[in-house]
């Protein structure tokens, strides 16, 4: 069983941390209540209403034992500035990130961290259906 922190719980955080909850330790960090809230009685997992920015939640969520990190804020600085921080200071191996703005794929990419980008992913899975 891995430990998996999600770091913002828009629709994409939220899908992910119901999936993952089933067979993993989950733990949702938003600075929305209603975000949280939103993950229901199914969701198997801790949640925290807090600031991902603050390194205190980051303690909290206890990042250090974390098997990866999903940066799922829809903020791409944020992403990229708490990635960082949990790659440097916790040793996490997998930092994942979300990242709408295809500009700083380069930039994310260098500091090691995974990038993911939804307009790249949705356009490759349509010309597949040609």
């Amino acid at each position: 069983m891995k430990y998996i922190i999600i770091i913002g719980c828009g629709k994409t955080g939220k899908n992910l941390a119901l999936e993952l909850s089933k067979e993993n330790n989950v733990v949702v960090i938003d600075k929305s209540l209603r975000n949280l809230d939103s993950l229901g009685d199914d969701f198997n997992g801790k949640k925290i209403w807090a600031d991902a920015l603050d390194i205190n939640t980051l303690e909290k969520a206890e990042a250090k034992g974390a098997s990866a990190v999903y940066l799922l804020t829809g903020n791409d600085n944020i992403n990229l500035v708490v990635g960082k921080v949990i790659k440097r200071k916790y040793g996490v191996k997998k930092v994942i990130l979300q990242v709408d703005d295809a500009m700083k794929k380069k930039i994310f990419k260098e500091e090691g961290l995974t990038i993911v980008n939804r307009t790249y992913l949705i356009a490759e899975v349509l010309k597949k259906c040609i």
